[in-house]
């Protein structure tokens, strides 16, 4: 990783404290200490950014189950962030409720909607339980703390369990235990510098309107043993029908690398450069 500045380090996170945002700030950044910049939105996150008012932001960009996280790709866009590194989590769900509570007792269950939804096999197990749905998983287990709201059950991560004094009645309680977020490590422009290591990177690129262009682009990266662990398609703002391609890049031998991006300047059409990053260990699934 680059030089950081002084700690703790402010980081920007979509949700409250203990959101799965943080759990991951927390893995990327393990060596230091951070300060959680909480974010209702994935826009006011960029913001805090932009305005210097965090000193880097983790952003979630894909999903194994849900998929791709596509307004997060035009938001890459908009502001022009440089990505530092990246983060695998496992999304472990828990049901978290007030101290002395048993599932027995839950009359409603709380937390944002995807996380209702990967864990419904569990919730169809209980009888007279009531769903509702909040904006994050980590503010639905600080309300039930704050308003000692009894008979009433989050959704959220262990670490918010222990954050917010609540009582862990089950764990592991996602239909897939292979769910998997990958995050992004977000940096301004002007403050970005290539992390040693660096054997990924992100770019973004329009083809020409006509047949062959995008295959001929694409053929680049095969030539130069570049691989393409994803390519995903953005549509293009007042271009109806037309759309920007996002894909990130490994290689092994780097001059490689240099050589294929070069080429694929001359081949397209806009292209952004989101910077060169360390991969990190993907999940086995």
């Amino acid at each position: 990783m680059s030089k950081l500045p002084v700690p703790p380090l402010k980081i920007a996170i979509q949700g409250v404290r203990a959101s799965f945002h943080d759990v991951a700030a927390r893995r990327f950044f393990k060596e230091v200490v951070i300060e959680p910049v909480e974010c209702s939105s994935f826009s006011l996150l960029c913001q805090r950014l932009k305005n210097k008012e965090a000193d880097f932001a983790l952003m979630a960009i894909e999903n194994t189950i849900a998929g791709s996280i596509l307004p997060n790709y035009s938001l890459l866009e908009s502001f022009g962030f440089k990505i530092l590194g990246e983060v695998y989590l496992r999304i472990e769900m828990c049901l978290l409720a007030l101290p002395g509570q048993a599932i027995s007792d839950i009359r409603l269950v709380q937390s944002h909607p995807m996380a209702i939804l990967q864990c419904e096999k569990f919730l169809s197990g209980l009888s007279n339980i009531k769903m509702v749905e909040a904006s994050d998983t980590a503010e639905s287990a600080l309300e039930i703390k704050a308003k000692c709201l009894k008979n009433h059950a989050a959704i959220a991560s262990r670490l918010a369990g222990e954050t917010y004094g609540l009582e862990l009645l089950a764990e592991n309680i996602e239909t897939d235990r292979s769910n998997y977020t990958r995050f992004l490590v977000l940096s301004r422009a002007e403050d970005y510098q290539k992390p040693t290591g660096s054997n990924k990177a992100s770019i973004r690129f329009e083809a020409e309107h006509m047949p062959g262009s995008l295959v001929k682009a694409l053929d680049v990266f095969h030539q130069h043993a570049v691989n393409m662990t994803k390519i995903q398609s953005i549509p293009i703002i007042g271009k109806p029908y037309q759309y920007g391609f996002h894909v990130d890049l490994e290689w092994r031998e780097n001059d490689n690398y240099l050589k294929a991006l070069q080429e694929i300047k001359a081949l397209t059409l806009n292209l952004i450069h989101f910077g060169d990053y360390p991969s990190a260990e993907k999940p086995t699934l």
